[in-house]
């Protein structure tokens, strides 16, 4: 849940297709083709704008293969391996390492090598969690890394459910984020984070009071929310805003229980 630069030029999208229409068997698809990339662009990718065309029997399935057959090279591979993402910009582990198709491969064929629907991602957002799933009712929609500048801004927090010693996390969207944004991070969040989320989370919250007690000995509710800060600080600048560790910090700060129950949990803490 970042905001990325474009990673290519809707002319250099296009070069590739225009390269591929130099072989006879893509050469009738190259004018629908082409097409298909300028609505995408022209509607920033929006599911509600974009539809699927169909090339023709068998057409599909060669632009699947596509991605396929050049994800570990050239441009493809490049973009897997983007330096510099302190998380996933999709879902906001802190692994990265693979690419995501933001309209899927499986609907959307003609798009699967178009660097401007390809986002680096974690395995996470690339291996069911998200799946194929497009959008929901209008204007409920993924984020697109790409397009929605807004994306840069802190979008999310974790509300911590009690009973606090067994501690469940809720994704949450930041209060007063306009609309239609509000609708947009609901479904993203809702779509995104899975089962790797909820496990990292109850790790983080089951570690805190050790971690709090360990740096500061002479514990209160004002240095714990101190520490918590910092703590929102270092994510921040190490993962970025829209990270789980930022979100979790966040949370916690919002809720003035769970940071009482981390100093009790933290002055009975047991250290090494």
């Amino acid at each position: 849940m970042q905001h990325l630069s474009m990673p290519a030029t809707a002319a250099e999208d296009e070069a590739v297709v225009r390269k591929l229409a130099k072989k006879a068997e893509w050469k009738p698809h190259e004018t629908d083709w082409l097409t298909a990339y300028q609505t995408y662009r022209a509607n920033s990718g929006s599911p509600f704008a974009v539809n699927a065309h169909d090339f023709g029997p068998g057409v599909g399935k060669r632009q699947y293969d596509l991605y396929d057959s050049r994800k570990g090279s050239g441009d493809l591979k490049r973009m897997r391996q983007k330096a510099g993402l302190k998380s996933c910009p999709v879902c906001g582990s802190p692994v990265t390492g693979d690419l995501d198709h933001y309209l899927p491969r499986d609907m959307y064929r003609e798009f699967s090598i178009m660097r401007a629907n390809l986002v680096p991602a974690c395995r996470h957002c690339n291996s069911g969690v998200k799946g194929t799933t497009v959008h929901g009712g209008n204007p409920r929609r993924f984020i697109h890394p790409y397009f929605d500048t807004w994306a840069a801004d802190a979008l999310w927090d974790v509300e911590i459910v009690p009973p606090y010693n067994a501690a469940t996390f809720r994704p949450r969207v930041m209060a007063g984020l306009p609309a239609p944004r509000d609708q947009i991070v609901a479904f993203h969040l809702d779509n995104v984070l899975g089962t790797q989320f909820h496990l990292s989370m109850a790790t983080d919250w089951s570690t805190l009071p050790g971690q709090i007690k360990l740096r500061d000995p002479i514990l209160s509710l004002q240095s714990v929310t101190d520490q918590i800060g910092l703590e929102l600080r270092v994510a921040l600048m190490s993962r970025g805003v829209n990270s789980w560790q930022a979100a979790l910090m966040r949370g916690i700060l919002a809720e003035p229980a769970a940071i009482a129950h981390l100093l009790q949990e933290a002055i009975v803490a047991l250290l090494p």
